[in-house]
């Protein structure tokens, strides 16, 4: 099973979480890089712009899911997801899929703590 870094509405208690409810959570993680986590009216979106660690959750995701993640996303025409290592909070590290924003930061605010309140 794929993993998937959520950072933002696919996190628990996030709009979007229902539509991998029936993921596996592997728990809190952060990213091992540095990356740029902004809104977009709204919206999270990361950046491979160094700025932070980001802070989200990993889950074991069943292909399913993840297609469904990837049209959410717009793969790979919004958002394009890469591999990242990510480490989880036993302080193991893991390979996950982290979606980042391709098109132009128009409207965009910097959330500077790397964390998406849901």
């Amino acid at each position: 099973m794929p993993y998937l870094f959520a950072h933002g509405t696919f996190r628990k208690g996030g709009r979007n979480n229902n539509l991998i409810e029936s993921a596996i959570s592997l728990g809190y993680a952060v990213t091992e890089q540095d990356y740029a986590l902004y809104t977009i009216k709204g919206k999270p979106v990361v950046t491979k712009l160094p700025q932070t660690k980001i802070k989200g959750e990993v889950y074991a995701v069943s292909d399913e899911a993840l297609t469904l993640v990837d049209r959410l996303e717009g793969h790979p025409r919004i958002n394009k997801r890469d591999l990242v290592p990510v480490k989880l909070e036993d302080g193991n590290t893991v390979e996950a899929w982290l979606y980042f924003h391709i098109q132009p930061l128009r409207e965009s605010v910097l959330i500077e703590s790397g964390e998406y309140p849901i």
